[in-house]
């Protein structure tokens, strides 16, 4: 059966109580519209708003990495989703994630850790990791380095993407919706050292 990964959100009123002193409650009504000091707001759960869908993509948790489809009609804001054909529950997956360099794309990412020789096993033991972390491709470095990701099927069009990101060493590119639509359409046609070169020479263009 397919999966989707969709995005659903709803409006929550954020509101603070807060004393202005003023001439008239006119002034005071301006003070506090114009006051951008949100310090200690609260947030007002029970007057929230209908939850609506505002992206849907294929695959498991693929938001902002697949391709994203349309929304269907009734799903967005303000609008109200057709009755029920009938479908069972979903129940959501949990996918397997792999942690991906920031700077390059790359999944080869190592921590600093300590090790205890164990008397006993005769080898080392993991005693701790720490926070920081390098790419063994970029050799870039930094205690927030790893973006976790979907892991993607191999050969897959998803997989394919991230050998181009690799080859051009820019990971923001996983955002970009028409390097999403050019690796979508390269897949298969080209290799991944291919595609970053024409992805190259035409954004020299």
């Amino acid at each position: 059966m397919p999966s989707f990964t969709i995005e659903s959100t709803y409006r929550l009123p954020v509101f603070r109580h807060r004393t202005y002193e003023a001439a008239t409650a006119e002034d005071a009504c301006r003070l506090a519209i114009s006051d951008e000091d949100w310090t200690g707001q609260k947030e007002d759960y029970e007057n929230s708003g209908a939850t609506y869908l505002t992206g849907i993509w294929p695959g498991v948790n693929s938001a902002y990495i697949a391709p994203a489809l349309a929304l269907l009609p009734g799903f967005s804001e303000g609008e109200g989703p057709p009755p029920a054909t009938g479908t069972d529950p979903v129940t959501p997956i949990a996918a397997p994630l792999v942690q991906r360099c920031r700077h390059c794309g790359s999944a080869d990412i190592c921590r600093d850790a300590n090790a205890i020789w164990d008397e006993v096993a005769q080898q080392w033991s993991l005693l701790a990791t720490y926070d920081s972390q390098t790419c063994e491709r970029c050799g870039a470095d930094s205690n927030n380095l790893a973006l976790w990701v979907p892991v993607a099927e191999a050969g897959s069009a998803t997989a394919f993407l991230w050998e181009v990101i690799q080859a051009l060493e820019t990971t923001s590119l996983v955002w970009d919706a028409e390097f999403q639509r050019f690796c979508t359409d390269s897949h298969g046609q080209l290799t991944a050292d291919e595609a970053a070169t024409r992805w190259r020479s035409a954004a020299a263009a």
